[in-house]
């Protein structure tokens, strides 16, 4: 396998899993979950967009806007980041992304869906003119949102890491969101140089600032690989400090693409978050391959999924 295919499918495996995750997205209570993926053939990814099971439980209904088979705001900012790497000859102009960030999210845009902290943040700094860095103090997923394919645009050049942290720091300018970034972008690299993948996360984790590492390091010995077990321990919100060690157990005890995305959405909370972390890796891990990899009939699910994946093969070209 190429490592161009292989940054292709780790692309597409972040869209497919944030897709997967949007009908049971911010449902905390993880036995409501369990109910309803047993009225969906016991599967938790695709669940259609229904009110009533976020009813009575702890839960926040976010996404009424939108529709099966789209993208939460974490999907919508992953496209929109690559969208614009290749509207600019793969380079960040970070002039004209914020341009794009506001007529994509801004009022009267594109996007018709929920705007969280940093997104809202963000569109008042650029309205504002307050551009360097746009983004709020926030240490919460949509951190990590937009890093994978700035890291692939940039992985040949010096300017990588500060690329990354530029694109971090558009939305969240945070000093635990960049560090949390960072170790992502390393994962994530080490895994489309085709590095195993225990491997590659125990250099993830050695590597991590020192805020982050010991988390990272217990979500790699813990015994007990249930996640939704695991979720107890860590917390299942948007936080970084919960979501990056919950991520990290969830890949370790994963064989295949598919049981980590139904892993992940059964953990419940920001299950769209951790996905975009989890699902690149496990795309690039598992590619397309018929058994543990993104399975077609998910693909299939994803709206618009032929113009995504030529999106992704289109930003991964020529390396």
């Amino acid at each position: 396998m190429t490592k161009q295919a292989l940054k292709a499918h780790s692309l597409l495996g972040a869209f497919v899993a944030d897709a997967a995750a949007l009908g049971l997205h911010w449902l905390y209570d993880v036995d409501r979950i369990h109910h309803v993926t047993q009225e969906h053939d016991g599967s938790a990814a695709f669940v259609p967009i229904n009110p009533a099971y976020f009813e009575g439980v702890p839960a926040y209904f976010a996404h009424a806007n939108r529709q099966n088979g789209q993208f939460t705001q974490y999907g919508e900012n992953l496209h929109l980041a690559l969208k614009s790497l290749l509207a600019h000859d793969k380079q960040l102009d970070m002039a004209e992304f914020q341009k794009e960030f506001t007529t994509h999210f801004g009022a009267g845009g594109t996007y018709n869906g929920y705007i969280d902290r940093p997104t809202r943040g963000t569109l008042e700094n650029i309205a504002k003119e307050e551009l360097t860095p746009s983004g709020i103090d926030d240490d919460q997923l949509p951190a990590l949102s937009k890093i994978p394919p700035v890291l692939f645009a940039y992985e040949q050049s010096d300017d990588m890491q500060e690329q990354v942290e530029a694109i971090i720091r558009s939305t969240n300018d945070n000093a635990l969101s960049v560090a949390c970034g960072f170790v992502f972008a390393d994962l994530l690299d080490r895994v489309v140089s085709g590095e195993e993948l225990q491997s590659a996360l125990e250099a993830a984790a050695d590597g991590a600032h020192p805020d982050i590492k010991e988390s990272l390091k217990a979500a790699l010995t813990e015994r007990d690989g249930d996640a939704v077990a695991y979720g107890e321990k860590t917390g299942r919100a948007c936080k970084l400090e919960m979501a990056m060690p919950l991520s990290f157990h969830i890949l370790k005890n994963s064989h295949s693409y598919r049981e980590g995305i139904e892993a992940n959405i059964l953990a419940g909370g920001d299950s769209a978050g951790r996905a975009i972390l989890i699902g690149s890796v496990l795309g690039a891990i598992h590619g397309l391959d018929a058994e543990p990899g993104i399975p077609l009939s998910w693909i299939l699910k994803v709206q618009n999924c032929e113009q995504i994946w030529q999106e992704c093969r289109a930003l991964t070209a020529h390396y």
